[in-house]
Formats: structure tokens, sequence, C-alpha cells
């Protein structure tokens, strides 16, 4: 099983968006996709309860009880991959989550806020040795020149992905309980996400990470 946790230490980064649709590419990739929600608000769960369609299961867990549910849900083949939804302020359950991840991914706003937020979950995930990447969310399609300006910066700490560009169609897939690939699979949202989503599965270690 490969872990993906999506970490800002920033509300509104747009983790919770990213993480449902993400979870939605990769099983319609031949993922067996778990998702684990972190976040007191439990946004993802809400969508999860929206959900009519199959195939991707939902596990509420406690917080202290994360290390003992990833170490033993590793041992089984059922699952292939697990996306984990964080809280916006860093905890000891957080900690947890990043050391078990194959792969950290920190969605990042093009404001200088959350330049400035991004900085020190960069620094975390990096001294726990954990591959990270940084996604420019929520950006204008149609002005370029502040995106390229926030992937130059990001560029200097860690890897950039695919871009994920401002659309409606994900607060409408948020909204009924689908993945953008649901709601319009020919779309420029769906697009994009299976882009990024390719993008990570190339880049996360198939290795169990050790913590």
């Amino acid at each position: 099983m490969q872990i993906l946790t999506l970490a800002s230490q920033k509300g509104g980064s747009g983790k919770t968006t990213l993480a449902a649709s993400l979870a939605v590419a990769a099983y319609e990739s031949g993922e067996r996709v778990v998702v684990v929600d972190l976040d007191p608000q439990r946004s993802l769960t809400s969508w999860g309860m929206l959900r009519s369609a199959g195939g991707i299961v939902f596990r509420t867990i406690a917080p202290a009880d994360l290390d003992h549910w990833v170490t033993s849900t590793r041992r089984t083949p059922v699952v292939t991959l697990c996306i984990v939804d964080t809280p916006g302020t860093f905890g000891p359950e957080v900690d947890v989550a990043l050391r078990h991840a194959n792969c950290a991914l920190v969605p990042v706003r093009a404001s200088v806020l959350d330049l400035w937020a991004s900085a020190p979950t960069a620094r975390r995930i990096a001294a726990m040795g954990r591959i990270l990447g940084f996604v420019v969310n929520a950006a204008s399609p149609v002005s370029y020149a502040r995106t390229n300006d926030v992937i130059a910066t990001l560029g200097e700490n860690g890897l950039v992905g695919p871009v994920i560009s401002e659309r409606v169609a994900h607060r409408d897939a948020m909204a009924t309980g689908l993945g953008v690939t649901e709601l319009d699979p020919a779309g420029k949202a769906a697009a994009e996400i299976r882009e990024l989503w390719a993008w990570t599965k190339q880049r996360m270690p198939t290795e169990q990470v050790s913590v």
C-alpha cells in the first residue's frame, strides 16, 4: 500500500478538494483506494457521504489510532493506495501521516501568504525524508504571470507538479459527491487532475517507507 498525504500549514489551500478528485482519478486508473480524513472539519467525510458511486472506501480513524491502522493495513494487499487529508494546523497526527507517507503533496495558492506558509511545511516534510511535491492550486486559467512566478519560487525548494486551475467543476464536484473526472470526464478540470495523479504516481516509491 502506498500512502499519499496532503498537507499544508494553512487553511484554504484546497487540500480536501484535491484529495477528493485525486482519489477518484486514482480509482479510475486501477488503484484500490482508501481515504482517511484527519481534518476535524470532516469536509472530505461529508463529500464521501454524498457519493452514490462505489469503489472508494472511507475510514474515520482517531488520530491516536492512525499509526496502528496504517501498520496493520499495509499488511493486506486489498488496498493499494491510501489518501490522507490533514488539518491546516500541524499536530502529532499530521506527523504520523507524514512519517508513513510515500509522497506528500503541498497545495499552494498563488499568493504571498500561501508561499510563506509552504516554507515551514516543506521543511518539516524534508526533515522526515519524504518525497515532496508542490501543487499550485486554484490558479487563474487565463493569467499566467503570477502562476509562473509561484512555480519558480516553489521550484527552489522542491518538485512542482502540474498546475490545477480555478474551475467551477471543482466546486460542483464537491457539492455532489463526485470527482471532476466523474462530473465532466472530458473537461479541462478532469484533464488536469488526471495529469496530477499520473505525475504523483510516477514519483511515489513502491517500497514501504521506514518510520
